[in-house]
């Protein structure tokens, strides 16, 4: 049997408000709907799943990693980063042979210092956020530099909009021109402030789950998630604000001063307290909103909020009997919508159907190798 700390760590291998003012303040005008926790309906992944596919990621050497940060399926490819490795992005093709790696570490000027998030072009092109020096980096799909672009604020996360940018700020080192310390920022192609969205409280750290701060492009248009927040905010692809949504955990809603700062959740777990919040950044695709939700007492729950039925799902999570296929663990989204799930080595051998898994995969998992399973949904 897993001890709490295993349990958090193989979780964690799966992929890291109130109004503000501004020129355009729209954070209050958006529609919130609220989805009740205790209301959930189960979750069944075979009701969701039509059929899955495994994807075995190659094990030479330049494609190692320590873990995913985030990761990105487009192009007919695979991309994604780790933060501890400082390996660059990754990229893969479609079969999960090992292509190339993008992006050289060092202080040189057009080397990165730290990947904070990272997206793709439909021309391929990686766009790489160096929050430590307030620029992204832009790369050829073949790797090569392009160009620096220097941006307005510290920020956790990016998007490139119909219109411009999107940016999720962070709490510390903004723009001091820019007033109420906003979590989201809109900004023209030139960089001029649009609209800003959103507010930290007066005090409390920026201290999230993962190092990307859940700013993802879909065919409807875009969504922000930040954990442990336990709103999900749904953008036009132009980056106006559109929707809200709240899963409500009642009593057991994470303190907003613990929201601002996670670290503080060990207080609470000390105390024996038991809050929910969101802990991954949330995927969306064929009408469902998919993600990870925890809680200070280390309990777990995959679940789906179907906006076509307006209903959520949740399903608690058995360590004891887990059998990973079984679960939606979304860490990327296709560009046909199937839902990607990574599963490395160490949650193969907590899996307790290891027999149910094709033979090759197995022998991928028993060599060290990390696999995605992709999950084809259902029509709904």
């Amino acid at each position: 049997m897993m001890n709490q700390r295993q349990l958090l760590y193989l979780i964690c291998l799966f992929i890291g408000g109130i109004s503000c003012q501004g020129p355009k303040n729209k954070s209050d005008i958006s529609h919130v709907t609220i989805y009740s926790f205790d209301e959930a309906l189960p979750l069944d992944t075979k009701d969701f799943v039509e059929k899955q596919r495994y994807v075995l990621l190659s094990m030479e050497e330049e494609a190692l990693f320590k873990r995913v940060d985030k990761l990105l399926a487009m192009n007919d490819q695979f991309y994604l980063f780790d933060h501890i490795n400082n390996s660059g992005v990754l990229v893969f093709d479609e079969q999960g042979q090992f292509i190339r790696k993008i992006g050289d570490f060092g202080q040189g000027p057009n080397q990165i210092n730290g990947i904070e998030d990272f997206q793709v072009r439909k021309n391929g092109e990686v766009l790489v956020l160096d929050a430590l020096e307030n620029r992204i980096i832009v790369y050829s799909p073949e790797g090569n530099w392009v160009e620096n672009i220097s941006i307005p604020v510290n920020a956790g996360g990016f998007i490139e909009t119909a219109t411009g940018w999107l940016f999720a700020i962070n709490n510390d080192n903004q723009n001091d021109a820019i007033a109420n310390y906003p979590k989201v920022g809109s900004f023209d192609t030139s960089f001029k402030l649009d609209s800003l969205y959103f507010g930290y409280t007066a005090i409390g750290g920026n201290t999230n789950v993962y190092y990307h701060a859940g700013l993802l492009s879909q065919t409807s248009g875009i969504v922000y998630n930040r954990p442990p927040d336990d709103t999900v905010r749904l953008f036009s692809s132009a980056g106006n604000l559109e929707k809200q949504i709240l899963i409500d955990f009642g009593d057991s809603k994470l303190p907003e001063h613990v929201v601002n700062d996670i670290t503080l959740a060990d207080e609470l777990k000390e105390k024996g307290l038991n809050h929910q919040y969101l802990q991954l950044p949330v995927k969306i695709t064929n009408n469902l909103i998919l993600g990870v939700i925890v809680s200070t007492k280390n309990d777990f729950w995959t679940f789906a909020i179907n906006l076509k039925t307006d209903k959520l799902h949740v399903n608690k999570i058995d360590f004891s009997d887990v059998h990973f296929p079984s679960l939606m663990l979304p860490t990327a989204i296709t560009p046909t919508g199937e839902v990607v799930t990574l599963i490395e080595p160490i949650s193969f051998v907590s899996d307790a159907q290891p027999e149910n898994y094709p033979e090759e995969v197995i022998n991928h998992f028993e060599n060290e190798g990390s696999v995605l399973l992709l999950h084809k949904l259902k029509p709904n």
